[in-house]
């Protein structure tokens, strides 16, 4: 594997001000969280992923709890045993169970939990509610107090804003060994603006794919969360793969963003998407203490076996 193919590879390398990483699992500690609706515990927040599967219906994924400030995986069949799965698919994603639904850390509706798929423990979901979450459009659930939101930050990038940001993801790949001739391969998967509290800034997170061509069947992918203080985009945070042979394909792609700890930190979440395995994880990254960079904070196992 190459140093540069950024799954678990080196440690922190430094591209501009920002850091690719290398995933860790350290938590990180914040205070404690007002109480949350639902769960055994008045302090224990829940929270899942929202996304359209299959075409034209929503389906809803635990990702993990919260309480104390620390956050807890969810455990599946994928690699766990069935009872564990069932008996958090009977606690969150039990039918009729209600989640209020966020887009950029603002609630945008309510979601209630239909029918179970305990084999891959996700759900059917039905959603009344403002925004259009389908394709590369994702959002969170949780059982989080309604007063914990705020006003909406986030919305789709406008075209100015997508060219700087595929401007940014052709010299990414260029830094890192990309032949210039393929860098007009580059496209956008999906691209956002949005505010990351506290930050007064706004910042732009996107994924995108190259095709390197030929026969090999090679795909490149990237994401990023770059500020934008001004004109130019200051990248912050870099996942890059790239792809030894056509099996070895990965993307990162973006869910959302919350506070998932209620201290007024946004954390980021992303979907790890594997077409080796057939998985997927969930990660969560969040700034560090100099508010310049960001750490992975939490990933899940791999989910998503039986689906």
């Amino acid at each position: 594997m190459h140093c540069a193919v950024l799954r678990t590879c080196a440690a922190f390398v430094v591209f501009s001000s920002a850091v690719i990483f290398h995933p860790t699992q350290s938590l990180s500690q914040s205070p404690a969280q007002s109480p949350s609706q639902g769960g055994e515990s008045s302090n224990e927040r829940v929270w899942l992923a929202v996304e359209e599967q299959p075409r034209g219906q929503l389906s809803i994924e635990p990702i993990a709890t919260v309480e104390d400030s620390v956050l807890t995986p969810v455990q599946t069949n994928c690699l766990s045993d069935a009872s564990a799965s069932e008996d958090f698919s009977a606690k969150y994603i039990h039918p009729g169970t209600k989640y209020s639904l966020l887009f950029g850390g603002a609630a945008i509706g309510e979601g209630q939990v239909r029918e179970q798929n305990r084999s891959a423990a996700t759900a059917s979901l039905t959603y009344t509610g403002t925004m259009k979450i389908r394709g590369q459009v994702r959002a969170l659930a949780t059982n989080a107090d309604r007063n914990d939101f705020r006003v909406a930050s986030r919305e789709a990038a406008t075209a100015e804003q997508r060219a700087a940001a595929l401007a940014l993801a052709r010299e990414i790949f260029s830094e890192h060994g990309i032949p210039e001739a393929l860098l007009s391969n580059v496209r956008a998967e999906y691209v956002t603006r949005t505010y990351l509290a506290p930050s007064p800034q706004p910042s732009l997170i996107g994924s995108f794919t190259l095709d390197a061509g030929g026969n090999e069947g090679l795909v490149h992918t990237l994401f990023f969360v770059a500020a934008q203080p001004s004109e130019k985009l200051i990248p912050e945070l870099l996942w890059l793969h790239l792809s030894e042979n056509e099996t070895d394909e990965e993307h990162l792609r973006f869910v959302d963003h919350a506070d998932l700890f209620g201290d007024g930190q946004d954390e980021v979440v992303a979907k790890l998407v594997s077409l080796q395995t057939e998985t997927h994880r969930y990660i969560i990254f969040r700034r560090t203490k100099d508010g310049a960079h960001w750490e992975q904070i939490f990933k899940t196992e791999p989910l998503g076996c039986s689906s």
